[in-house]
């Protein structure tokens, strides 16, 4: 459960530039549709771990924001660092029990989730610190993308990305960087 201390504190620090104040930040949400999201998504999972029945009302209506508005679908339970870049946040996919660490950048049209697949349990992704992932890209199932890689756009990523790599192609291919 996240307190309004640290709620706030992530907000700032979702704040595209140095030195941002709470003005600056409304002043955002407002002219920029992806710290838009991100400040929704915190405000919204704020609400949802409330113990207050109104605040958890307030998150759902905040979801259904997000979704019918912004065109985004982030699940409150899933876990997102400090940092997240969303460029183009139209038609991004986050799924439940997600973690998303620290510096990741997400274009359009990507999808984190489960797999999906009848009679196992659901697991999702770990995407770990300066993530970039590019537009139209899939990543599925239970897998851990390392640190500083790269997921080239129309990746359908459903094994693991090693620290410091390229995935890209369908199937996933992996290529170290350099």
């Amino acid at each position: 459960m996240s307190s309004m201390k640290s709620t706030y504190k992530q907000i700032l620090s979702d704040y595209p530039s140095d030195n941002p104040t709470f003005f600056k930040c409304l002043v955002a949400k407002y002219l920029n549709p992806s710290y838009s999201v991100l400040f929704s998504y915190r405000v919204g999972n704020y609400f949802y771990y409330s113990k207050n029945g109104f605040f958890r009302f307030l998150a759902s209506r905040k979801r259904m924001k997000l979704i019918f508005r912004k065109n985004c679908d982030i699940s409150f339970l899933s876990s997102i660092g400090n940092r997240l870049r969303l460029p183009h946040p139209i038609g991004v996919v986050i799924g439940a029990d997600v973690v998303i660490r620290n510096n990741v950048t997400i274009f359009q049209n990507v999808t984190i989730g489960s797999s999906g697949k009848s009679g196992e349990k659901m697991s999702y992704p770990i995407i770990e610190n300066n993530v970039i992932i590019y537009a139209n890209s899939t990543i599925i199932g239970k897998v851990r993308i390392g640190e500083n890689s790269v997921v080239g756009a129309k990746t359908f990523v459903n094994i693991d990305v090693p620290p410091n790599s390229l995935a890209v192609g369908i199937p996933c291919k992996i290529i170290n960087k350099k």
